[in-house]
């Protein structure tokens, strides 16, 4: 099995080599911008779009300019895939899975592509370079192994491109790559429902609460502190830039922290069970702002504004996009289930009533009297719908199978006949206007007419 892997290493830049970074992902930024407003301009006055090759070209001319000779230190591929990204954000506007493509920003957007891996450009596993990449136009740089069960490789698999991105103070290498996984064997252990909620991440059917190491009230006023100390510095000055600085490293800390946990989570949970069944969960819907507009105003907007921030803390997007792919690396199935009323159900009787959900956490049925733990009870209902919907789609397909199996491995197509049930049988078809009968046509001609015989195709002929 063929799956895509990224492996992150930390970078150990040197002063120069930090400098050249921010020059290569400066001038990727203007590319992309640049490539942005062109594509936008030239919609506006023409009405026609524009296509990654023909800024390519358009690229040529502008390197050959003295004025933008900067251009010409960063690595051509550089900045070729900044023009592809941008191509790659068009695509997906227009196909409906994003937004109109925004301009990059600095601090925001530091990054650069190396996409070809081949050794004369990129150099890895050099024995006398132990725990050192070449990149291009920056040489050999050193790196902190992230992944300690390689020893002194830096990746599995054929290494496709090379990401270079900074995040807060530290600038990170990714590899993509493409590796060969043994088919995996199924779980032992059974089907597991989840529950995603706010109070407890992740409720499962077994019985467990998870919890992500989410911020603390006592983190969110340290932030709002160090915020405050960014916006008494003056723009562009260096103290400003120090507090930014300050403010990242603060977040991107918490960030780490709350998706290792969340890695290990669903790795466990991907590993340990055969299906897992999760709530189909809008979750752009759920944190849709509550202000309303100047004529109709909203109401309780701070209250749901603190329940949008809560929500978003859990990451239950990539919660689910985690497990979408492990499951299919570990031998483990994972399937999304209609979580509607799932909270007011009944996992022993099935008896449906908002009264049974007395709190947060207390479900007492009020039909049968059946008590647990408000969670627990909804991720049960996600796991016995899940395994409903998995039988009937096992049901189905079998039928469908079933039609195949016996006329020869082929399913035939509703509203159609087999070769073999029309063989030999004469047409039902009649003419429009009949033709003279059989008697007159030997008055007037003198001779017998021989008579039609069907003819039978053998299969197979």
């Amino acid at each position: 099995m063929l799956v895509h892997r990224s492996y992150k290493h930390r970078l150990r830049l040197t002063p120069e080599q930090e400098v050249l970074c921010r020059r290569f992902a400066g001038c990727a930024r203007l590319v992309y911008n640049s490539g942005l407003e062109q594509r936008s301009l030239g919609y506006a006055l023409t009405g026609q779009g524009m296509s990654y090759m023909r800024q390519t070209y358009f690229l040529k001319e502008v390197k050959a300019d003295p004025a933008f000779a900067f251009l010409r230190e960063a690595p051509a591929h550089v900045l070729q895939q900044a023009l592809r990204d941008l191509d790659r954000a068009y695509q997906n506007f227009f196909a409906g899975r994003s937004r109109y493509p925004k301009p990059r920003r600095r601090g925001e957007h530091d990054g650069f592509r190396f996409p070809d891996p081949d050794p004369k450009q990129i150099g890895v596993h050099d024995p006398a370079r132990i725990g050192q990449v070449r990149l291009p136009k920056l040489g050999w740089v050193s790196l902190r192994n992230c992944w300690p069960r390689l020893g002194e490789r830096l990746f599995e698999g054929e290494c496709k491109n090379v990401s270079v991105v900074r995040e807060a103070d530290d600038w990170y290498a990714s590899f993509a790559c493409e590796v060969e996984m043994a088919d995996p064997s199924t779980p032992e252990r059974g089907a597991l429902g989840l529950d995603a909620g706010v109070s407890n991440s992740y409720a499962t059917s077994g019985g467990e609460r998870h919890h992500l190491p989410v911020l603390t009230d006592s983190e969110w006023a340290k932030i709002g502190r160090l915020q405050s100390c960014v916006n008494r510095r003056q723009k562009g000055s260096r103290n400003r830039e120090k507090a930014l600085r300050r403010l990242a490293r603060y977040r991107h800390r918490a960030s780490r922290r709350k998706h290792d946990e969340l890695h290990k989570l669903t790795t466990r949970l991907a590993k340990g069970h055969a299906l897992l069944f999760a709530e189909d969960l809008r979750v752009k819907n759920m944190t849709a702002s509550a202000k309303g507009t100047v004529q109709e105003p909203g109401v309780n907007v701070a209250q749901k504004a603190g329940l949008n921030r809560a929500i978003l803390d859990q990451c239950w997007g990539e919660g689910r996009r985690q497990l979408s792919y492990k499951c299919l690396w570990y031998g483990s199935g994972f399937h999304i289930v209609n979580a509607c009323r799932s909270s007011q159900e009944c996992s022993n009787c099935g008896h449906v009533a908002a009264e049974s959900r007395e709190s947060q956490a207390v479900f007492r049925c009020v039909a049968c009297g059946f008590e647990r733990h408000a969670d627990v009870n909804a991720a049960c209902n996600i796991r016995e719908r899940g395994l409903a919907e998995h039988r009937a789609a096992q049901a189905e397909a079998e039928a469908s199978a079933a039609p195949a199996a016996s006329a020869g491995g082929m399913p035939v197509p509703e509203g159609r006949k087999t070769r073999r049930a029309c063989e030999g049988r004469a047409s039902s078809k009649t003419p429009e206007t009949p033709g003279p009968s059989r008697k007159r046509r030997e008055q007037g001609t003198g001779q017998p007419v021989p008579q039609a015989r069907a003819i039978v195709t053998p299969l197979g002929a």
